[in-house]
């Protein structure tokens, strides 16, 4: 079941998913600032699209084109046919280094980069049977593969903006209907109460806490606005976004040889699901005092109460598990030449979802008229250490939390070697992202309507293609290349989601195998990615009064991976 800190019927009440958006019967509203108390179609568009160029190092170097290849580890995610290639068995581990850069069409602010030290790969396989007959062998494998990373920080500014995040929370807050007073116990004479105020208004209730917002009259909630409306001002935004986690799969594989022509395989793979997101938020005022003369700090706006500055941080935890099927077959008609195609079931998730918001704001009293307002003896005023500016937690668990299914994909390679002197392999990969399904969620709101029509609508097939080459000038010395290409999901790649998920890939991998030993492999990769978002707001909103919003936002991403892999062979 729901479980929060204080009990609440539905997350959003008057609010519907559609075309990646929020809507209401009285506007439109969005953004990456925005719709952080529940799960969005951009995060189970992020959390399905796993990366195969993960594994050991050489299917790395190779960029994953691997569905025609075997007798390596990687297959058991990528085609678990390729496991009936081994006639002994092996064991590898494969350490990476990860090296994360971003960049946006904004000026840079605080950590645009991310270095960190992973696991991408380690497992085993055992020859279980070796026979005379049509079965050549048999072999089981377990392993785990990082198939995801989701570990990226990029941040920026832009000044001279004129929309603030107040006008989405005050416009909210109006089509609700929602009174400052119903904030407080006692309607409005009591004292502060989390427990009265559904989780879609934390971050608007901690607006009006931090003098973001204000309702002139308690009365009438078309009077609610942001502080400065009164007043020119020139707005500078502050966004910085943290994310730590990943997606590893764990792979109980088969794998069979047929008559040394026919390969086939099977793969149960178990996910394990974690991101941790931290999204920081700031707006900082700068008034006019109505000669045309910038303000400096503070004291000239002609406002009782000016704010100067507002933060806003919020955390989301995603953590949980999957579970999907792969079977997968390779024909060798020649001895060269291999063809192989393999499918993967969509993944069946089952997610936990926890969110907390958190705010501060600083004002200064040009005139104190409100007696519920205490000033220091310079004239400021600062929410920082009120208890009141953390807002309770969320728990989304039990039975009743979020499920989805990702999309199915279909794989086909082609792959021809040059006797002992090296090979070449082509890999097409086909990801249907419009059969992804939301199939419960803790709201009580349909995922037909809100959810996966945004997907019907939005989404599309997307193409992958990957081509990797080994080379062996000597026994003992492998050199490797590879190329891969990922292509949109979108129908319309000028979507703007809540969120910027990743839209286009495209990555270089190069690599060296060693044979150190009689048994002893070592390999060495390095990889270079660069991904493209779509586009994003930080906030917006649209309705009989307007439309107010953010600048437009788009990020790239780019990764330098090192992996090392030693295996040995017997």
């Amino acid at each position: 079941m729901k479980r929060w800190i204080f009990i609440l019927a539905a997350a959003v009440s008057t609010t519907v998913a559609a075309s990646a958006q929020n809507q209401n019967v009285s506007g439109t509203y969005g953004g990456l600032i925005m719709d952080k108390d529940l799960l969005m179609p951009s995060d189970f568009f992020e959390l399905s699209q796993t990366q195969f160029n993960f594994g050991t190092a050489r299917a790395m170097a190779m960029a994953g084109a691997f569905t025609s290849l075997g007798a390596d580890l990687s297959s058991m995610s990528i085609n678990p046919a390729g496991l009936g290639m081994y006639r002994h068995n092996d064991i590898s581990i494969t350490p990476m280094m990860s090296f994360m850069r971003a960049e946006s069409n904004a000026d840079p602010y605080g950590r645009n980069k991310r270095d960190r030290f992973s696991m991408a790969n380690i497992g085993f396989v055992a020859n279980i049977y070796e026979g005379s007959g049509r079965l050549v062998s048999l072999n089981f494998g377990f392993g785990y593969t990082r198939i995801a990373d989701l570990n990226y920080d990029y941040s920026y500014q832009r000044w001279g903006q004129q929309a603030t995040i107040g006008d989405v929370y005050s416009r909210l807050l109006k089509w609700d209907g929602i009174s400052k007073n119903d904030f407080y116990n006692n309607g409005g004479s009591g004292d502060w109460n989390w427990d009265r105020i559904p989780a879609e208004y934390f971050n608007a209730a901690l607006g009006y806490r931090g003098f973001l917002i204000d309702q002139t009259d308690a009365s009438d909630p078309s009077t609610w606005q942001p502080t400065w409306v009164v007043n020119n001002a020139d707005i500078a935004h502050f966004t910085s976004m943290r994310s730590r986690g990943s997606i590893g799969e764990y792979d109980i594989s088969l794998g069979a040889n047929i008559n040394n022509k026919l390969y086939i395989g099977a793969t149960l793979g178990i996910q394990s699901v974690y991101q941790h997101k931290y999204l920081d938020y700031a707006e900082e005022f700068f008034y006019n005092d109505g000669t045309g003369t910038a303000a400096d700090g503070h004291g000239q706006s002609g406002l009782d109460y000016q704010l100067l500055w507002w933060k806003l941080n919020q955390d989301v935890v995603i953590n949980g598990t999957g579970i999907n099927f792969k079977a997968g077959i390779v024909y060798r008609p020649i001895e060269n030449l291999r063809l192989g195609a393999a499918i993967h079931t969509p993944t069946y998730y089952s997610l936990d979802y926890k969110f907390q918001s958190a705010a501060a704001g600083l004002a200064y009293a040009n005139n104190d008229t409100d007696p519920n307002v205490r000033p220091d003896q310079n004239g400021f005023i600062s929410t920082a250490g009120d208890g009141n500016m953390t807002s309770p937690m969320l728990v989304d668990d039990g039975p009743n939390s979020w499920s989805f299914v990702s999309p199915t994909r279909l794989m086909f390679g082609a792959s021809y070697s040059f006797g002992d002197r090296g090979l070449i392999s082509v890999d097409y990969e086909r990801d249907w992202y419009n059969g992804i399904r939301v199939k419960d969620n803790p709201t009580g709101l349909d995922p037909q309507t809100w959810y996966n029509d945004t997907f019907r609508n939005c989404l599309k097939g997307s193409n992958i293609l990957r081509v990797g080459a080994e080379f062996k000038p000597l026994p003992v010395l492998a050199l490797r290349a590879g190329f891969g290409y990922s292509g949109s999901a979108f129908k319309d790649d000028n979507v703007v989601f809540s969120s910027p998920v990743i839209k286009q890939t495209t990555y270089y991998g190069a690599g060296v195998g060693f044979a150190i030993a009689r048994g002893v492999v070592l390999d060495v990769a390095y990889q270079y990615l660069s991904s493209k978002t779509t586009d994003y707001y930080l906030f917006y909103v649209q309705d009989s009064e307007g439309m107010a919003e953010s600048a437009r936002y788009n990020t790239t991403f780019t990764r330098h991976n090192v992996a090392l892999t030693l295996g040995f062979r017997f």
